[in-house]
């Protein structure tokens, strides 16, 4: 299915992104991965050669995808070196913990640039490749983006504006043969030989010390008892769901059945969640 297809993964240098591109280049696709500097992307590229990936098979870019221009740089750079794009994996976000009534508008543009924003550009710069390529446009969103969990109320903004985004854009392109692909997945762990391994392992404890948040917020999730899940077994995942061409993948599926719960009984599944977010910080506090 990936033989030889041609896939931008943005803000694949580091975490699940850089995964991804792996994961598709392993399964033929030639692969321009998009990072925000060109030392995230040597290191990327550098972590690929070292693992033994077929690194003929990637290439990598550094472009600022918030900045006006640079989405549709890189549609040109992946013309001149691609020689066309058949999908986009948009895996560029920012994460956080913050209370939400302590967030400043700025802080809130911050998050939906960082989230959706930097979205915009490069799908509209890609949009008619892949639909004449019956291609596929995927965004990495979260759980966040379906239920509002504790500490994470400016990052759960910025994810359903995504959702809402990738949504609008099905309705555009699919009729013309794209598949529009909505992952939301909870937590997920870094790899051993992640690049950016060593600056995420403290950033949430700093943020929420920052924000006056208790301990428990730098947990991942959000004082949630999600695991973290296993990336190989994710992207595996999304592109089977690729392969399907389904519009949405939530994993864990449990957390996709409650996010349905609020949607369809909002006051019922609204104490569902509450009632499991107060017992898990209990626990946590009594460790």
């Amino acid at each position: 299915m990936w033989r030889n297809r041609r896939v931008i993964v943005a803000g694949g240098t580091a975490g699940f992104g850089l995964v991804l591109a792996r994961h598709l280049s392993r399964a033929g696709a030639r692969v321009l991965i998009v990072g925000r500097s060109s030392e995230g992307v040597r290191k990327a590229l550098e972590a690929c050669d070292w693992a033994g990936d077929p690194i003929d098979r990637l290439q990598g870019i550094a472009a600022e995808l918030g900045r006006a221009g640079e989405g549709n740089r890189v549609a040109a750079e992946a013309q001149r070196l691609l020689g066309g794009v058949d999908a986009l994996f948009f895996c560029v976000g920012r994460s956080g913990r913050a209370a939400i009534l302590g967030a400043t508008p700025q802080l809130l543009q911050e998050y939906l640039d960082a989230n959706l924003l930097s979205a915009v550009e490069i799908t509209q710069a890609v949009a008619d490749d892949v639909a004449a390529a019956r291609g596929h446009l995927v965004y990495i969103g979260s759980l966040a983006g379906k239920i509002v969990m504790p500490f994470m109320g400016p990052y759960s903004v910025a994810k359903s504006a995504l959702a809402a985004y990738a949504d609008a854009i099905r309705i555009e392109i699919a009729p013309r043969g794209a598949h529009v692909l909505l992952v939301s997945p909870g937590p997920i762990r870094r790899t051993a030989d992640d690049p950016a391994a060593d600056r995420a392992a403290t950033r949430y404890a700093k943020e929420a010390v920052a924000a006056g948040l208790p301990p428990e917020a730098a947990a991942p999730g959000g004082t949630t008892s999600l695991g973290q899940l296993d990336p190989d077994g994710l992207a595996r995942s999304i592109l089977d769901a690729c392969r399907r061409r389904t519009s949405e993948l939530v994993v864990p599926r449990k957390v996709g059945l409650l996010a349905g719960i609020i949607e369809w009984f909002p006051d019922a599944g609204r104490r569902l969640l509450d009632r499991a977010t107060r017992r898990q910080r209990n626990q946590q506090r009594n460790q």
